[in-house]
């Protein structure tokens, strides 16, 4: 997800408070290209010190969210993904103890992503995505790709200096289970399970940020 798009939970207000968080991305196919898919924001490295921020009204100039905006803005962005076509069991999990959250979805096929995506863009950001797929699985040749067509980069430039720390000791993991044995995959970075029916990449944000690693990747299963 770009910047704009994950401003939808309004808990991320709280990671310009703490450069210790996890984006988790987990999806699960079924061979007919249906399957399920997870996003979670882990914060729980940081909950002592939210704890503490949660109970100011702002910090340098922010304003912190409630726990009722949080829940608000959340049920809001549950509510909007569940009107997407393909798009079905929608779920939210908050735990403000471990500051952890979760949103979970199954979908009939990997453009129903996309839509999710399309839906939180603004128009110029949802033609790109449009035309530049995030998600796509050719059943024909059994592969799978996760793109983008962002510079994060770029936008990251654009943010305050200071906002810029937050990213320090972020990290995003990438899991994708697959009911089809994987053959290979093209991110060198990624690591296929002993089982080999699954893939999972991690990377730092700031590897990410300055381009010297990507999240891309094209996972190729045996037919």
């Amino acid at each position: 997800m770009s910047y704009k798009q994950l401003t939808i939970i309004s808990i991320l207000t709280l990671f310009l408070f703490t450069s210790c968080f996890e984006f988790v991305e987990e999806i699960t196919f079924n061979k007919d290209g249906t399957g399920s898919a997870v996003i979670t924001v882990n914060l729980s490295q940081s909950k002592t010190k939210l704890a503490s921020i949660m109970l100011l009204d702002s910090v340098n100039g922010y304003k912190i969210p409630s726990k009722a905006d949080i829940q608000n803005h959340v049920s809001k962005a549950v509510t909007k993904i569940n009107k997407i076509s393909g798009i079905s069991n929608v779920k939210k999990s908050i735990d403000f103890d471990e500051f952890i959250v979760t949103i979970s979805c199954d979908f009939k096929n990997v453009e129903a992503i996309n839509s999710v995506l399309v839906s939180f863009s603004s128009k110029t950001e949802a033609q790109k995505i449009k035309n530049h797929k995030h998600f796509s699985f050719n059943k024909a040749k059994n592969e799978f790709v996760r793109s983008h067509h962002f510079n994060i980069g770029r936008e990251f430039q654009k943010t305050k200096s200071q906002d810029r720390e937050v990213f320090e000791k972020a990290s995003y993991t990438g899991i994708y289970r697959f009911s089809t044995p994987v053959a290979s995959c093209t991110n060198k970075q990624s690591r296929i399970s002993k089982n080999k029916k699954a893939v999972m990449l991690r990377l730092m944000a700031q590897d990410i940020i300055t381009n010297k690693q990507t999240i891309k990747n094209s996972i190729q299963l045996y037919n």
